[in-house]
């Protein structure tokens, strides 16, 4: 008899993680949509999914969704790792407060939930994360040294990973799209500008990064942004595979930059991001 798939997905309110879920729906898997506010995707359960609360920043909301799912089904065989939002804005300025709650999210509960489903893993001798991560682990952009810093971090943790739990039949992978047409934006740009019009010494950095995410969230095609929905079907690849590779580029424009960022010496790509995106000067000098 074969064994039950169960996959959880953290982050299903919008964008990624509702589109995974969708997508698993009606294949060999449970699903289970997990967010902040169950009410939010309500909507998934009359879809056929499962859903429970869980919060990344909670110990206690997410030993019980694990706990959960081993009563039911013995262990979790899945965990989608996708919850996440962008914090930017110039380093200096940053709320430490933000920057530790970004990491909480994108980092820290992703290790957690990684580390509650594992024991189940090992003992059925298989299993699948996926980290949903980005091309953004692979260099740094002006105004995003927070957000960047926990997809590296998220990819470093990934690949160690991947060689401590192959031994157990558990497989890592990381989902790297660029752009994706989400909500996405529209999170960093209000975390952005919550703090009002800009003032002192990056005031206008900071109103150009606005700018610029704000083209990219009207023509999301110019900048190559793919849907959330072929994001999901790579997801869907990764956890079908016998044997998933460690990191999976999305997307034309992902593959890019990420072939400009191994091509070219490191002079000449920070000359590209310069001339690509905005970045701070020093009023009065030219």
């Amino acid at each position: 008899m074969t064994q039950e798939r169960p996959v959880v997905v953290t982050g299903c309110s919008s964008g990624i993680g509702r589109a995974v879920v969708r997508h698993l729906l009606g294949r060999e898997h449970t699903v289970y949509a997990t967010a902040r506010d169950i009410g939010s995707i309500g909507d998934l359960a009359s879809d056929g999914a499962r859903i429970l609360p869980v919060d990344l920043t909670d110990a206690g909301a997410m030993r019980e969704c694990v706990r959960h799912v081993e009563a039911r089904h013995g262990a979790v065989w899945g965990l989608v790792n996708n919850a996440g939002y962008a914090l930017t804005g110039p380093v200096e300025e940053l709320d430490m407060d933000q920057v530790r709650q970004q990491f909480e999210v994108n980092v820290f509960g992703h290790i957690t939930m990684t580390q509650l489903v594992l024991p189940g893993m090992r003992r059925r001798g298989e299993g699948r994360i996926v980290n949903i991560s980005s091309v953004a682990s692979r260099f740094t952009l002006p105004g995003g040294g927070c957000y960047h810093a926990s997809k590296h971090a998220l990819a470093s943790f990934g690949d160690a990973l991947r060689y401590e739990v192959s031994p157990f039949g558990v497989r890592v992978s990381a989902i790297e799209p660029a752009v994706v047409r989400t909500r996405f934006i529209v999170t960093a740009v209000r975390l952005l500008t919550a703090r009002g019009p800009g003032t002192g010494a990056y005031a206008s950095f900071r109103d150009a990064l606005a700018d610029c995410y704000a083209r990219v969230q009207r023509t999301p095609y110019r900048y190559g942004a793919v849907s959330a929905d072929k994001v999901a079907r790579a997801v869907g690849r990764v956890l079908a595979s016998d044997s998933p590779g460690p990191r999976h580029v999305v997307g034309a424009a992902a593959r890019l930059t990420v072939g400009l960022r191994w091509l070219l010496p490191g002079p000449l790509f920070d000359a590209v991001v310069r001339a690509r995106f905005p970045v701070p000067r020093q009023e009065g000098r030219s």
